[in-house]
């Protein structure tokens, strides 16, 4: 057990000498602010006096020296409120009145006019990607994903890790260990049973289980209720990807295992969250479970005596959850899901165990610990889901109580939840019937540089604010005055600040540094210059607390003179709209925004100087609503040497890197946003069309031909090659063209629109970065051309895979083509094809374990030149596809020519297989004869038109010089 945990367990019984002891220890070996709390208390319960360090520590970072600094009037009636300052009635008081006076003060009203909120010369068809329905909705998530790049799992870190706690209870954990030896699944699992000390002997059952349970067992020494601390221990035990809670007394289905694996595999930002059913097993044994898979589910249910966790309904208990499970799309549209999260039943991905820590192990009672931990997931951007397929069954006898008091221990841990919970747990209270909350509501940062002359403004408007349940996160970023110094001789010890100091960087680095240490779950950015109105906050944290949608809100601000002196009130453009940002910065201070809708972005970019709020707040836009207040509550205060108003022309190039980027997260490439002109100074825009479409479906029906065609260098005769496809296939609907980025040009672009207009077809350019080091990569660049013709959902009867030198002589390939279900050729691998084909790895990988067979036994030789398929069984193929460059990457197996000339072939076989059907196959359409491979002369073309030299069954040529 950890020094920390013993400490906990030391005051739990009582021995507070000790327990101060090992609590000082872990502040000297970590940070005291981890166990200020616990200090304290232990000092209450020894009636041992407090230092000013007690009072100050806990909500402290930086090593400051100087204790010179007064506490801000807030903050000391918030002590006073608590019992750790004492004030004198009279003096208590006198306080608050000037408290009273220093926060009276309301923000202006701002000038409104009335405006469109979409500009005039915003494109009708430029479609921003929709927002979520709610702060959770994994569904919005999962789609954003899909159109983002996503890591890779490695293929041996798949698999479930399922943490099972107990204390006792031999017969129903041996039934839980029974019902997992049950399960159903394809995937890799292991159970580790964590003890809490228990005094029953249980090492036999593991014993007993471990020839039919990958199993271990770790065991602490009893302390009392330490749920927290043993689950910790199992988890640091886990070996895999995925890891599960699983409660002794929760015996899950046949199908969990399967369920929660195949959910996060496919979306692994989601914790899962299991539904429970109430059973008695204690008439059973672990064997007749053993024997009877399916008996689990067909325990009848009975009714508890757990009146905290099940809901009475009729004879029988319910999970009280259920009835919001279904309110909310299995929480996708709950605002607070995280309460939902009993950790008796839950698996996520351990990737948010290194983001949000582990369980709080100041939980010594039941209860709290998983909803505390939840809003740290919450917090740090996971999504949460409820699945059926995660059914548990929690195992209570009839009539009796569980050896845990639920209710007793729940009184107690509401309390911390409240201390520790600020979103949804909290309210506004006034100044005298609040405290200093150890995680508080708002956080303010302020990333300072060289600002001596204005921080003391700034860091005083911030804590003398309406709002009390706040705390003031500063960064100074390496400044060369005596910044550093000031705050802490000034702020160095007030229990509402938290200093902490980096190199020089920049804005943008010091604000994530900034934003790394904040505590609150609403954010306020402040400028180390500039100073706000008393009522800033509270204007903007109703509006978060009328509406959880939202991920920002914002005022507007009035310029300043350094002497605080009206220069004129700033702009304001009254009305927000997405479409309206993509056009200017119209987010302006005062700004809050919520930490999980931050996390939810890769955060401030600090590759640019300028347009640094503009991008931040560009990618906010993109993952939630925002409110726009028209009051003035922000000073900006203006000396000419703010960066904003500095290098206007890096300012202007970034102003448009930002919105442009903003566009290709939302999978936008049929716009650009460009300047007008050269001036440095002006911000006036067009949008410009690129050529792809993302609206086809409005415009293209069902049917035809799709084709994919490939450009890995400069698009010579590109326009012959277009010609000459429609030429000969009439029943076209829709080309989508893969084209080298370094080669995709405004004229490319004008020159394609003009061409699909004159045919009454689309045209969907596909921009690709195309690494010359990896010569042959043909597969995966018709997979980006699929998945863009996918999101047009077009339903084409077949499409075609082809090149950039190939020309078509026959007409009529539409009706051979729908003889067959796909057109291929499948060769047996040999001659110069065999030694790089058979040497790659992934290939060989899937072959085994797809068809049982090795590469060396498949016909799969074939270039994919013409190759065909109904458009049905190419999502299929598509599917697969991706499934082998995703297995290349995850074993660094590098495309060597020709073995991505056989990814198609071998996909096929595989669906063909996954099917259970026989496709009906032909050869693909090119003809390849080895004596005109480098070049067709004129007359031969004509011949081939002519049908002459060219059999039947091909329609194409290849390796045509379309100069010529």
């Amino acid at each position: 057990m950890n020094i920390l945990s013993q400490a906990i367990a030391y005051f739990n019984n009582g021995d507070y000498q000790k327990a101060l002891e090992l609590f000082t220890q872990v502040s000297k070996i970590y940070s005291r602010t981890i166990v200020e709390y616990h200090i304290k208390k232990c000092k209450e319960k020894l009636n041992i006096g407090f230092t000013k360090e007690d009072i100050t520590a806990e909500a402290k970072i930086g090593n400051s020296k100087n204790k010179n600094g007064e506490l801000d009037i807030a903050t000391k009636i918030l002590l006073s409120n608590m019992g750790e300052l004492k004030l004198e009635q009279g003096e208590k008081k006198y306080y608050y009145k000037k408290w009273q006076n220093l926060t009276s003060r309301k923000s202006e009203n701002a000038q409104v006019k009335k405006v469109h909120p979409i500009p005039a010369d915003f494109p009708k068809d430029l479609k921003l990607f929709p927002l979520p329905e709610g702060p959770n909705d994994f569904k919005w998530n999962k789609r954003r994903k899909d159109s983002q790049k996503r890591e890779y799992i490695a293929q041996e870190a798949v698999g479930l890790s399922v943490v099972i706690p107990t204390f006792n209870r031999r017969n129903i954990l041996s039934i839980t260990l029974a019902c997992l030896v049950n399960q159903k699944t394809n995937y890799p699992f292991e159970v580790i049973v964590a003890d809490d000390g228990s005094p029953e002997e249980l090492n036999d059952i593991i014993r007993k289980y471990e020839s039919m349970l990958d199993i271990k067992y770790v065991r602490q020494k009893d302390y009392g209720y330490q749920l927290c601390a043993v689950r910790n221990l199992g988890l640091r035990t886990a070996k895999y990807e995925f890891v599960s809670i699983l409660d002794c007394d929760m015996a899950p289905n046949p199908k969990w295992v399967q369920s929660y694996v195949e959910c996060l595999l496919e979306d692994d930002d989601v914790a899962l969250i299991g539904p429970r059913k109430y059973v008695d097993t204690h008439e059973f044994t672990d064997e007749q479970f053993l024997k009877s898979p399916e008996l689990i589910n067909n325990l009848p249910e009975i009714r508890t005596n757990n009146n905290v966790a099940g809901k009475d309904e009729g004879t029988i208990s319910v999970d009280w959850r259920l009835e919001h499970f279904k309110k909310t799309d299995d929480l996708r549209l709950c605002d607070s899901p995280f309460r939902f999260f009993s950790g008796g039943n839950v698996a996520f991905s351990n990737k948010w165990l290194k983001k949000a820590g582990w369980f709080d192990e100041e939980f010594t009672h039941w209860g709290g610990e998983d909803n505390e931990f939840g809003y740290r997931l919450f917090r740090e951007g996971c999504f949460f889901r409820s699945i059926d397929g995660g059914m548990a069954y929690h195992q209570e006898p009839l009539g009796k109580e569980n050896e845990t008091d639920r209710a007793a221990g729940k009184q107690i841990t509401i309390n911390i939840v409240k201390e520790k919970v600020p979103y949804h747990y909290r309210k506004i209270l006034s100044i005298d019937e609040t405290k200093i909350f150890r995680v508080p509501l708002v956080s303010i940062y302020i990333p300072a540089y060289n600002c001596e002359k204005y921080i003391q403004r700034c860091v005083d408007s911030a804590l003398n604010q309406t709002i009390t349940d706040l705390q003031v996160c500063i960064c100074d970023d390496g400044s060369t005055d005596n910044t550093l110094s000031l705050v802490k001789h000034l702020y160095g010890d007030n229990p509402r600040v938290k200093i902490i100091s980096r190199q020089n960087g920049g804005i943008a680095a010091a604000s994530n540094t900034a934003l790394s240490i904040v505590d609150g779950y609403y954010i306020g950015q402040l400028d180390s210059d500039d100073y706000l109105e008393p009522d800033a906050v509270e204007l903007c944290l109703r509006e978060f607390l009328r509406d959880k949608s939202l991920a920002c809100v914002y005022t507007t601000n009035r310029n300043v003179n350094p002497d605080g002196s009206l220069i004129e009130n700033g702009y304001n453009w009254p009305e927000f709209s997405r479409e309206k940002l993509s056009t200017a910065m119209i987010v302006h201070h005062f700004r809050m925004f919520t930490i999980r809708a931050w996390k939810l972005t890769s955060g401030f970019d600090e590759k640019i100087e300028n347009s640094i709020d503009y991008d931040i707040y560009l990618k906010l836009s993109e993952v939630g609503n925002f409110k726009h207040i028209n009051k003035i509550s922000y000073n900006r205060v203006l000396y000419g040497n703010n960066t904003s108003i500095k290098k206007l022309d890096l300012q202007k190039k970034n102003h448009f890197i930002a919105v442009n980027s903003s566009l290709r997260r939302q999978g936008i490439h049929s716009y650009s946003y460009d300047p007008q002109d050269d001036d440095k100074s002006s911000r006036k825009y067009q949008f410009t069309k690129t050529g792809e479409v993302d609206n086809l479906k409005i415009s293209v029906g069902d049917g035809g031909i799709a084709f994919s065609i490939i450009y890995p260098n400069e698009p010579v005769g590109i326009e012959k090659k277009i010609e000459n496809t429609l030429y000969y296939n009439p029943q076209t609907s829709v080309i989508v063209i893969c084209i080298n980025n370094n080669y995709f040009t405004p004229t490319l672009v004008d020159n394609i629109n003009k061409l699909a207009d004159g045919h009454g077809i689309k045209i969907l350019l596909n921009p690709e970065i195309y690494d010359t080091e990896i010569k042959y990569k043909q597969c995966e660049l018709h997979l980006s051309n699929f998945n863009k013709l996918k999101n047009l959902e077009v339903t084409p009867e077949y499409i075609v895979l082809d090149t950039f030198d190939s020309m078509y002589v026959l007409p009529e390939s539409i009706n051979h083509m729908k003889k067959y279900d796909v057109g291929v050729n499948l060769g047996k691998i040999s001659g110069y094809w065999a030694s790089n084909i058979l040497a790659h790895k992934s290939l060989q990988e899937i072959c085994l374990s797809n068809l049982g067979v090795s590469l060396e036994n498949l016909h799969v030789k074939g270039m994919m030149h013409g190759m065909f398929m109904r458009y049905d069984i190419a999502k299929e193929v598509f599917t697969f596809i991706a499934k082998i460059s995703e297995r290349c990457k995850l074993n660094e197996d590098e495309v060597i020519y020709p073995t991505d000339e056989v990814w198609f072939n071998l996909a096929i076989l595989c669906v063909e297989k996954d099917m259970g059907a026989t496709l009906q196959k032909t050869v693909a359409l090119t003809y390849l004869p080895w004596d005109r491979k480098l070049c067709w002369s004129q007359q031969q073309i004509l011949d081939a038109q002519g049908k002459i030299g060219i059999p039947k069954n091909k329609f194409l040529i290849c390796s045509i010089d379309w100069e010529v």
